[in-house]
């Protein structure tokens, strides 16, 4: 029994000492790796420039422009009336709705015999009046003779005058209705009163029209002009006179007008002419007015009535401005200038006008001074940058 006792003794001796080796054997192992552990040198890392497009400030006298747009109508839009009454003998090919027709071209033509008749009674009462004053003429010659011989009395003088002055008015009657007559058969054909072409019409051979009646509606195509809306801050880019009296200056001002037509973009030139000079009350808008001398441009394309254009006005021109992409224009005016050790500052600048791809400069930057104009989302003040073409 005590040789028993003994070996499970001497067992449990050895179980304790195993994990009290263990352990020692870690720490000693811990020992050694904390007292050798390596040296971590540390460098700080050189910034690495951002590459960045540069514009070059150069401020110059730049011409400004405005831009609106409108529909082209007829400066010129009439109602064709007859004159006088009549039924319909004859209507021009051209007498059509959408028809072309020339200056001077006979539209309509009226049966004229009744007013041929009139004409020609006129003339029979014109010969009669003639013949009146004639004989009143001698007889008022002949009766001052022999007043003057002391053979007649002043009752037949002034008689003799009296016959005279009715036969001059008869005259003069007679020849007003002989014009009459030639005027009222001469309206009998109605002619163009420009070169145009029809908008309506309601017109056949056979119609009996009264005085006055509507027969078609007309425009010219000639004189074409064009409405345009302009807000109040827009002025300030015209001319000032322009501006501050809304008439146009002593010489016209030069607009371009341009639309996709014929599957092309085409463009007519044309002239602001005059303003509505009242600003409307309910768009707020000044309409001004171009007028297109020349319809036809140099690609032999007609500027058609009703065609909605865009229309670029010639403004004035303003000196040291400096012009960069709206993309270079950051938050609250601000722009990012390249110091001289290739660093970026911002910068707070006069903005004079802005468009939609552009953005006019007046003030904030100097000559030769450089911007970024490259589109970075995370700026910081003194970034570093490099720049390339």
């Amino acid at each position: 029994m005590s040789e028993s006792a003994s070996s499970r003794s001497s067992f449990s001796v050895k179980k304790l000492l195993t994990p009290i080796t263990i352990i020692a054997l870690s720490l000693v192992i811990y020992t050694v790796l904390v007292n050798n552990k390596p040296e971590i040198i540390t460098a700080a890392k050189e910034p690495v420039p951002v590459a960045v497009r540069a514009l070059a400030i150069a401020p110059q006298k730049l011409a400004l422009t405005v831009t609106s747009e409108g529909n082209v109508q007829p400066r010129v839009e009439m109602e064709l009336v007859t004159q006088v009454a009549g039924k319909v003998v004859s209507v021009a090919p051209s007498l059509l709705s959408g028809g072309e027709f020339a200056e001077g071209e006979p539209l309509i033509t009226l049966d004229p015999r009744d007013y041929e008749i009139a004409l020609a009674q006129a003339h029979a009462s014109l010969d009669r009046a003639n013949a009146e004053l004639d004989f009143a003429t001698e007889e008022q010659s002949r009766v001052r003779v022999l007043y003057a011989q002391e053979l007649t009395s002043i009752a037949q003088v002034q008689s003799a005058e009296r016959a005279f002055l009715v036969a001059r008015a008869a005259k003069s009657d007679a020849d007003a209705t002989v014009s009459r007559a030639q005027i009222d058969l001469g309206r009998t054909v109605l002619e163009a009163p420009f070169h145009g072409r029809v908008r309506s019409e309601s017109v056949d051979v056979g119609q009996f029209f009264q005085k006055g009646a509507s027969i078609a509606t007309l425009y010219d195509t000639q004189r074409l002009e064009v409405r345009l809306p302009l807000a109040d801050a827009q002025l300030a880019y015209l001319d000032t006179e322009f501006a501050n009296t809304g008439i146009a200056a002593a010489d016209r001002i030069p607009v371009t007008l341009t639309a996709n037509y014929g599957g092309r973009q085409q463009s007519w030139t044309a002239q602001l002419m005059r303003s509505e000079g009242d600003i409307s009350t309910t768009t707020r808008f000044l309409y001004v007015i171009a007028e297109v001398s020349n319809s036809t441009n140099a690609n032999g394309m007609r500027l058609p009535v009703g065609l909605f254009v865009n229309a670029t006005i010639q403004g004035r021109s303003v000196d040291g401005l400096v012009s960069i992409p709206r993309t270079a224009l950051r938050s609250n005016n601000n722009v990012m200038v390249i110091d001289e050790n290739s660093r970026l500052r911002f910068r707070e600048v006069q903005v004079f006008r802005l468009s939609e791809t552009h953005a006019l400069i007046s003030g904030g930057l100097s000559s030769g001074e450089r911007i970024s104009i490259s589109a970075l989302q995370f700026v910081v003040e003194g970034m570093l940058v490099q720049v390339i073409q």
